[in-house]
């Protein structure tokens, strides 16, 4: 046999394996000690234009799960024209139950090079019960009276826009916040946020962007060499970290961005207890 036809060979396996690895999914489930009695389904960089994972799988998740609240940490789609995939996708979902979105910068892309998308992707959204956040609090009411400490059960919950292509955040967005709440959630697209709210300002802030890396490099390549994010040159890719005393998670995301393939990196949607 040819060396080159077994170097061939090996390639096409290799782009099977990363294709398949951009079908499946994993749900990964998290608790945080609030005692809110509130389950809460994380979903991010969607990038519609390219995922491969269908409404039918994630409605089924979303079914076992059973959250009270869905929350999209942005980057939906890539261009105008993905909107009418978008919405028939979120439309087999048959959502039941709340749902809060943030924007990610492909999303603001769009908009900045098409003015009036923005106001036709906000009203694509209203239709479908999703309300977009943008440097907003929204008051959410835990399933007890009281915690344990016998703090009022509210979650105070803040959708911050994009750190890098949105609109910037007035800190003063988290004051008082603290005496009105016993837990305080963040959504943001861009972990970067994390460096530019006050220090301790949240419980958990669930973010997106980095796809966990969407095609593993040794060495941590990919963000040395491909991205200008601090939060990833700090070494902070996926999963839990605390920043500045700002509890962080960082989802891996379900899409995938320039080509349909992921290498050593799931995509994931994400389950937290609070």
């Amino acid at each position: 046999m040819k060396w080159y036809t077994v170097i061939a060979g090996l390639l096409l396996l290799a782009l099977i394996y990363m294709y398949v690895q951009a079908l499946i999914y994993k749900t990964r489930y998290y608790s945080l000690p609030t005692g809110t009695g509130l389950r809460f389904l994380h979903m991010t960089d969607i990038h519609i234009g390219l995922l491969h994972i269908s409404a039918r799988r994630i409605q089924k998740t979303i079914q076992n799960a059973k959250p009270d609240y869905i929350l999209i940490s942005g980057d939906l789609l890539e261009t105008p024209r993905d909107l009418k995939k978008l919405v028939r996708w979120f439309d087999a979902l048959h959502l039941q139950m709340p749902v809060f979105c943030t924007l990610g910068n492909h999303d603001h892309s769009c908009m900045k090079h098409n003015p009036s998308f923005r106001r036709e992707f906000i009203s694509a959204m209203e239709k479908l019960n999703i309300r977009v956040l943008t440097n907003e609090v929204v008051r959410l009411k835990g399933k007890k009276e009281q915690t344990a400490d016998g703090v009022d059960n509210i979650v105070m919950l803040a959708g911050l826009d994009d750190i890098k292509t949105g609109v910037p955040v007035d800190n003063r967005l988290f004051h008082g916040l603290r005496d009105q709440s016993c837990c305080i959630l963040a959504l943001s697209h861009n972990p970067d946020i994390v460096l530019h709210i006050p220090e301790g300002s949240v419980d958990l802030l669930i973010t997106g962007h980095f796809h966990g890396g969407q095609m593993w490099m040794p060495f941590k390549l990919e963000y040395l060499l491909l991205r200008k994010d601090k939060v990833s040159r700090m070494g902070h890719i996926k999963g839990f970290s605390v920043i500045r005393n700002n509890r962080i998670y960082i989802s891996r995301g379900l899409g995938t961005v320039l080509f349909p393939f992921r290498f050593f990196s799931v995509p994931e949607v994400t389950i937290f207890d609070i």
